[in-house]
């Protein structure tokens, strides 16, 4: 039975105040967010900034003001202006546009934002930095007058918990260059014919993807891997992670206006329907939240094998080399310790086992996690030189768990049809996958672990 839709509203209005940080809905702090998000548009904040945005806030109330302080002090992370985007859009939705309360916040709001910009000064405008604020105000300014939660026209469209009736599908498109990957990944919704006549005013099918290149045989430098890290240490793991999974993105080289369009291309021909183009990090908030809302995830390391999980539920092509497990119902848990690697660097394990007498099987797929903080040169060096592979779709990784001791092994040829015959990994092997994927498999199958911070190094 689906819920009644003022029950679904509230329980979407929850999960996204929760996810900026509160536990409960804070009215009073709606008109700072698009100055907020505004202000590290560019990716960092002048100190005129943060002292006006400070000093509108000494009014609130001290727990508002200390959340504000936080976010002005460090960068709020490759989410936040998507959660950010996401309240408001569904907030004008729920409250009429002709509303007192609603069109007081949001004029102040847009003036607060634009006075942002106004003021930045020469040198910002110079390199780009106002250029960055305007297209960000923009954005925003289109979402709070469209106020609609499911349109096409932006991935915060899709508020969270409100895709529950829909059906998620992955789709990618690879071409293989001799230094680079391009990649098209894609996640499709699909509204099942059946589906609740309550959903009667959202669209049937709504499509997004992410246009980028994987470099091959590219290490990040370890310099800008320990800079990134430090700047945000403070972000919960799996956003830190996402960080850096955009600084590989961004090592290739530009896509042409030629390799684009291939690309689109061949998405759209394999669709069979539009899409819209939208940022990694997009892609990634909107894979997470699927993950966590509606238990699913689906990872597609090339040739080599395709892992989805929906609602409890695993499904893998496969290749020589890799295990084999049709669809089937699962139990799944993460070892109490960790594979140790080198020194302040171990791997996570999840443990996932076929409950069917029918098609018995096991999966094994893990992850790399900084023991300390900050991290380890040596933890650091191996991000740096590992994760690039990790991203590579036309490689696949595997973690030799046994005698506490662990390699890597990249699958440089990979080939172009399924096995006939299963031919699982060899016993204490485990598929090395990015942090992210991990994350989103384990909060897919609802699996409990801790991901809290690990002590600082003396």
């Amino acid at each position: 039975m689906t819920a009644s839709r003022p029950a679904l509203l509230a329980a979407i209005d929850r999960r996204l105040w929760r996810d900026l940080g509160f536990a409960d809905p804070e009215p009073d702090i709606l008109r700072f967010l698009p100055m907020i998000v505004v202000a590290w548009a560019d990716g960092s904040i002048a100190d005129g900034e943060r002292e006006r945005i400070a000093a509108r806030a000494s009014e609130l109330a001290q727990p508002l003001k200390d959340w504000i302080e936080q976010r002005l002090r460090a960068p709020p992370g490759p989410y936040f202006r998507y959660q950010v985007a996401h309240l408001l859009t569904f907030l004008c939705s729920v409250w009429p546009a002709e509303s007192s309360d609603n069109q007081g916040w949001q004029q102040e709001a847009d003036r607060w934002a634009d006075e942002i910009i106004a003021e930045a000064g020469w040198l910002r405008r110079l390199f780009g930095g106002v250029s960055a604020e305007r297209r960000e105000l923009n954005d925003l300014r289109r979402v709070l007058s469209e106020g609609e939660i499911l349109s096409t026209d932006r991935i915060w469209a899709l508020a969270k918990g409100t895709h529950a009736a829909f059906d998620p599908r992955h789709t990618a498109v690879l071409q293989e260059e001799p230094e680079q990957c391009l990649q098209a990944l894609s996640i499709t919704l699909e509204r099942p014919p059946d589906s609740d006549a309550a959903s009667d005013e959202e669209p049937e099918r709504i499509a997004v993807a992410a246009l980028s290149i994987a470099p091959r045989d590219l290490d990040l430098d370890a310099r800008r891997v320990t800079e990134l890290l430090t700047r945000y240490a403070h972000l919960r793991e799996n956003e830190r992670w996402i960080v850096l999974a955009e600084e590989i993105a961004r090592s290739g080289r530009p896509l042409t206006p030629r390799q684009r369009g291939d690309l689109t291309g061949q998405l759209t021909l394999r669709l069979g329907h539009a899409f819209e183009e939208v940022s990694f990090a997009e892609l990634a908030y909107l894979e997470d939240a699927l993950a966590a809302d509606a238990h699913w995830v689906s990872w597609l390391p090339g040739k080599i094998e395709e892992l989805h999980i929906d609602r409890d539920r695993v499904s893998r092509k496969q290749v020589p080399g890799t295990f084999h497990a049709p669809r089937a119902e699962v139990v799944a848990q993460v070892d109490p310790k960790l594979v140790p690697g080198p020194r302040g660097l171990g791997f996570r394990v999840l443990d996932i086992q076929s409950k069917s007498a029918e098609f018995p099987g096991r999966l094994r797929i893990a992850s790399p996690v900084f023991l300390q903080e900050p991290p380890t040169v040596e933890a650091v060096d191996w991000v740096a030189r590992y994760l690039p592979d990790m991203c590579d779709p036309c490689s696949q990784l595997v973690l030799d768990e046994v005698g506490g001791t662990w390699m890597a092994e990249v699958h440089s040829h990979c080939p172009d049809a399924e096995s006939k015959k299963p031919e699982p990994l060899p016993d204490g092997r485990a598929l090395l996958v990015p942090p992210w994927v991990w994350f989103r498999a384990a909060g897919a199958l609802n699996v409990r672990f801790f991901a809290g911070k690990r002590k600082a190094s003396s």
